[in-house]
């Protein structure tokens, strides 16, 4: 099967050969054309290029384009750094105060920031290989825009000294995204939100409550509007707010690493999705080919029997600098232990 195939065949309840998986490959394709980091991020055809040649490379199951937390806040003025080997990070921050807000515009996703890039590397994506591959679009989430914007410390400061400022800024934040949502629906991308800062490892279960979790029901909905529930990813320890991720809307919840996925499939398995959760640093950074595959065992025996299906992934993205040999692993791995119909067997003597 075909991974768009094999992706239909899951979505749909018929049988297919193995279980889906994604890599969340982000930065780390530029490696895979010797090409720098900063050039391939503002670069449509070499953003595309790199996607491919680490799909036929590792023998992926997705491709993506991933205007990141950062995607939105830059095409409203936030300033980024681009580094030649590493992720961009904020220069300059768009907004010195949180009331600054009122004074920016709605971003044109044809002109903005980088969003040209990213739909135009959307295209090229598709037209290339989404016939064979699924294409997503990643961006971020309300509070991690409003970090963006701000800066942590100004942005959690005011949670507690200008709620209203808050609840206002983020509302500006899925305004900001909806016009880019609606112009990469007409692509038919997957769409995946990413929102690292409404962690419960950054803020308390009740702001999250309070302030994230409308923002991102409202965002969800907007993507709703014009194509399938999206995919949300929210890093860290989120074991206290994964029943309001589901209640956002989200068609499937990715879990970072520190979320044991026994515990989510017990808690939410039969209301979604569950995607993760291999680990980024301890697997594939710091370990071995070996070490890659007792992981997905582990990740297997945990998610393969979750009542709303199980797909294998990241806990986050792959680290830029991860050793080949661990992603093609990874790879290999999922194809000898996550057959369908699943032999948990196989796969069972983890050692954990």
């Amino acid at each position: 099967m075909t991974p768009l195939e094999r992706l239909g065949a899951f979505i749909q309840g018929k049988p297919y050969d193995r279980i889906p998986f994604n890599a969340f490959m982000g930065d780390h394709a530029a490696r895979v054309i010797n090409a720098k980091v900063s050039d391939v991020a503002r670069s449509p055809s070499l953003l595309a290029e790199a996607q491919i040649a680490a799909y036929r490379h590792y023998k992926l199951d997705a491709v993506g384009v991933q205007a990141g937390h950062l995607g939105v806040a830059e095409a409203l003025g936030t300033e980024l750094e681009f580094p030649d080997h590493c992720t961009a990070y904020v220069k300059k921050f768009a907004l010195d105060h949180i009331a600054d807000f009122k004074r920016l515009e709605i971003p044109d996703p044809r002109k903005a920031g980088r969003f040209p890039v990213f739909l135009e590397a959307a295209e090229i994506l598709l037209e290339k290989v989404g016939h064979e591959v699924p294409v997503g679009m990643l961006f971020g989430g309300p509070m991690s825009t409003a970090y963006s914007l701000l800066g942590a410390e100004k942005l959690l400061k005011a949670l507690y000294t200008d709620p209203e400022l808050v609840e206002g800024l983020l509302d500006f934040c899925v305004e900001s995204a909806t016009p880019f949502i609606r112009e990469a629906a007409k692509l038919n991308v997957g769409f995946a939100i990413v929102d690292p800062v409404a962690s419960g490892s950054i803020m308390s279960y009740e702001m999250f409550r309070k302030f994230s979790k409308p923002a991102l029901t409202k965002l969800i909905g907007r993507v709703k509007e014009v194509s399938a529930p999206p995919m949300l990813h929210i890093c860290g320890n989120t074991r206290k707010i994964i029943g309001d991720m589901v209640d956002t809307g989200a068609g499937v919840l990715s879990l970072d690493n520190s979320v044991d996925l026994a515990y989510a499939k017990q808690e939410v398995g039969s209301r979604i999705t569950l995607v993760g959760n291999i680990r980024p640093a301890d697997t594939m950074f710091l370990g071995t080919p070996k070490t890659v595959e007792e992981n997905v065992k582990e990740c297997l025996l945990n998610g393969h029997d979750s009542p709303r299906g199980y797909i294998l992934a990241m806990g986050c993205e792959l680290p830029i600098k991860t050793p080949p040999e661990n992603v093609h692993a990874l790879s290999l791995a999922v194809r000898k232990f996550g057959q369908f119909p699943y032999q948990p067997e196989l796969f069972g003597a983890t050692g954990n």
